[in-house]
């Protein structure tokens, strides 16, 4: 949505790279004639006059320089774009069937979704029409539409330039198949439009009751005017320069997609198209971009903006939930007209990382007048590594991208027990709802969010970006950037790498480093990752985790677009909303969605502690506890006395130890061997007990009541030279710039870090 304010928005095409690798970036320019674009060194992010403030220093480059200001078009909207060679022009003498499943057959939503009780949306829809399949563009002349109108299934195509419809009478129910069936002959000079309730397990009321008939409609038409161009299945299309976009999108479930030529001896030579949407082309039958059409004519589609697939069709009978082995059942795509996961905006330009760029955390600053925008990425080690490495959480940064809870959610106030306190950068976005949604979020028609992706604007990773539920303190990237700028402190130099790079490349990326470092909130990894993290382990690597909620759920990257990541939801533990059943498997991986404790990979099994409890009212400090005086434990106590509290200060709620915190439980792999240093003080009642530690819903969750709502930190010697070293708490990083470094966390974390960087096991008392 374009305003009269002046904004500067931009992406880029990866967010990693390395030497001799080159980035576009993509830049939108609102009421910006002109704007210049350098290149950064991101230090701090924190803008608060408790840190070392925002720093960022220039770094000449290749890219500096002024560029004409030019606005782009975002458009959101998922759909099946399908190139063919002129058959699907035409709608004369054809058949048309397609099933549907509409989640918002009305254009508009009541209720409350979701775990946060999401009652207000973003986004307004323009238009009552939503597309099933068509060939039309608006404006132009010419094809073939069916569609809802109001909920109200519509055939429409053109006559001596004019449109026709044919419109039934009913409304669809949402949440419920239907079989929409077209038959459109010049010859019989007619078309015909009907549809037919489906029974179907997934549909939300009983057949007995739901009270619905077959509607059919006909009418007379003896001519179709043809339109040359791509089919899509989920939306029309509408012209923006030179791009067609999506317009007027379907919310809900499309499948069993098929045209045919009227007449013919058989079905495959009456089949014009056929496709499938539960079927793959790959070998692992994993569901991706390209939908199969099973026809001789293999008009194959494209997924654009990443439509759900893997979800349940019109023949799922409720007995197997693997995509793979029963793909029949999954022939279904759904679309919502918010996905957006690739603006698709022209590259502005563009950047060859040069050998010699250290590794480290960087941006394209674009900048005019009173606006700015950074556009960060990661450069990644060449050959000759640092010994440290500091693994950056883009995943979790994508899971929380573009996070509007604050203004949707009924419940925000009662979440972070105090009013939401909304940064600037979150007004911009209420104002740029085409920037897409958080995996924290609800869709327009009620469904959550399951998708993320770097190709777009991502507000909340601008590295001044200030959170609304930690009392305008950092979380994501700035959070991070806490531990970049330690560093720096300390004098050690480190190498940036992400989850992106550790799932793509494996063991293989933290072989060689003496000492790995997480991010604050290293909340959604994959399989790959956790494999990866506890073969360096075992290998004699040492993992120092600064902080909470760390390798919790389960996310995959998709194998062909990197940039777009995948979180479904299952039916256990903390989540902001759930897959229906059925629905959640990952198409991008297989895997089971879902949390990793509940799939035999507890956090505590890696790192030694695991989630516990929440709350965003106040932080607090650590208390030292028995083990803490263990000789072996001795090298972190340096300099800080017995009785000393730790972090009674900070950035995040005034304390070391909060918002998302871990603690010590050997029921669930916390190791023998490992040292409980240190646990949390009081928390209010505003920390819960996480819901997956919830077997019933029994009194005493509050932080004042239950004594697993506390954060712990760990040490561990690992057989071979490994070792981790594990905080459990979110609000960590935000302590150790405190009094410009000089204090208990700073001292604490440094010396864990010293003692790691020596040859020496760490249960050798030196």
């Amino acid at each position: 949505m374009r305003t009269d304010t002046a904004g500067l928005f931009g992406y880029s095409n990866t967010l990693s790279g390395r030497a001799g690798e080159t980035l576009s970036f993509h830049v939108s320019a609102e009421n910006v004639e002109r704007y210049r674009a350098e290149l950064v060194r991101l230090r701090h992010g924190f803008t608060g006059s408790a840190g070392p403030g925002f720093l960022e220093d220039p770094v000449p480059s290749s890219i500096d320089g002024e560029y004409v200001g030019q606005v782009q078009t975002c458009q959101p909207g998922s759909y099946v774009e399908v190139k063919h060679d002129g058959k699907l022009a035409d709608c004369t003498e054809t058949s048309i069937r397609a099933y549907v499943y509409p989640t918002l057959p009305r254009s508009e939503r009541s209720g409350e979704f979701g775990a946060y009780h999401v009652s207000q949306n973003s986004m307004v829809r323009d238009s009552q029409l939503q597309t099933v399949l068509s060939t039309t563009v608006a404006g132009e002349i010419g094809g073939y539409s069916l569609a809802l109108d109001d909920g109200i299934p519509t055939f429409s195509w053109y006559t001596d330039g004019a449109i026709q419809t044919l419109t039934l009478q009913q409304h669809l129910q949402d949440h419920q198949w239907y079989v929409l069936e077209v038959t459109a002959s010049a010859t019989e000079g007619a078309v015909t439009l009907s549809a037919s309730p489906v029974a179907n397990i997934m549909n939300r009321n009983a057949e007995a009751t739901a009270g619905l008939d077959i509607d059919f409609a006909r009418s007379s038409a003896t001519h179709f005017e043809p339109r040359v161009g791509d089919l899509r299945i989920g939306s029309s299309a509408r012209r923006v320069e030179d791009r067609l976009v999506a317009h007027e999108t379907f919310n809900g479930k499309v499948g069993g997609v098929r045209i045919d030529r009227l007449g013919g001896d058989s079905s495959d030579q009456r089949a014009l198209g056929d496709w499938h949407f539960g079927l793959s082309p790959r070998s692992d039958g994993l569901l991706l971009d390209v939908v199969v059409d099973k026809s001789s004519n293999a008009f194959h589609g494209t997924c654009v903006n990443t439509p759900t697939r893997g979800v349940t069709g019109p023949l799922f009978e409720g007995f197997v939930t693997d995509f793979r082995r029963v793909p029949d059942e999954y022939d279904a795509i759904h679309f919502h007209d918010d996905d957006i996961t690739d603006a698709d905006w022209p590259a502005s330009f563009s950047f060859e990382i040069p050998d010699g760029l250290p590794s480290g955390v960087y941006a394209a600053k674009v900048s005019a007048p009173g606006v700015e925008q950074f556009m960060p990425f990661f450069v990644l080690p060449s050959e000759r590594k640092n010994r440290v490495a500091v693994l950056f959480s883009t995943a979790t940064y994508l899971a929380y991208s573009n996070d509007r809870i604050a203004f949707e959610a009924d419940q925000a106030e009662i979440i972070v027990s105090h009013t939401p306190i909304v940064d600037g950068l979150d007004l911009a976005l209420q104002d740029h709802p085409e920037f897409g949604r958080s995996c924290y979020e609800i869709h327009n028609d009620g469904s959550g969010v399951v998708f993320g992706s770097s190709r777009r604007p991502i507000l909340t990773m601008q590295p001044t970006h200030r959170a609304w539920f930690q009392h305008g303190g950092a979380w994501g990237l700035p959070a991070d950037l806490c531990i970049s700028h330690w560093l720096e402190h300390e004098s050690i130099p480190f190498d940036a790498i992400t989850d992106h790079d550790l799932d793509r490349e494996g063991y293989a990326l933290l072989e060689g480093y003496d000492v790995v470092i997480t991010g604050a909130h290293p909340e959604y990894v994959t399989r790959t990752e956790i494999e990866s993290i506890d073969k360096y382990l075992a290998t004699g690597g040492r993992l120092m985790y600064l902080g909470g909620n760390g390798f919790f759920a389960t996310v995959s990257f998709d194998p062909e677009q990197p940039y777009v990541m995948e979180l479904r939801r299952a039916d256990g533990g903390t989540r902001p909303h759930q897959s229906p059943f059925g629905d959640a498997r990952h198409t991008t991986s297989g895997e089971q969605a879902g949390l990793w404790r509940n799939k035999g990979l507890p956090p505590q099994k890696l790192v030694g502690v695991g989630f516990a409890a929440q709350g965003f009212d106040r932080s607090t400090h650590y208390e030292r506890l028995e083990d803490s005086h263990d000789p072996m434990a001795a090298f972190v106590f340096d300099g800080i006395e017995s009785d000393e509290l730790i972090g009674g200060f900070g950035i995040m709620g005034g304390g070391a130890a909060g918002a998302e915190i871990d603690c010590y439980d050997p029921s669930l792999g916390t190791a023998p061997g490992a040292l409980l240093l240190a646990t949390s003080g009081p928390f209010s009642d505003g920390y819960l007990l996480a819901a997956e530690e919830v077997y019933e819903t029994l009194p005493g969750l509050g932080g004042t009541e239950n004594p697993r709502v506390r954060a712990d930190i760990v040490l561990c010697p690992i057989e071979g030279g490994g070792a981790y070293f594990s905080v459990g708490s979110i609000a960590f990083t935000g302590s150790l710039s405190h009094n410009s470094y000089e204090n208990n966390v700073a001292r604490m974390t440094g010396n864990v870090l010293h003692r790691f960087l020596r040859k020496e096991p760490i249960d050798s008392v030196i």
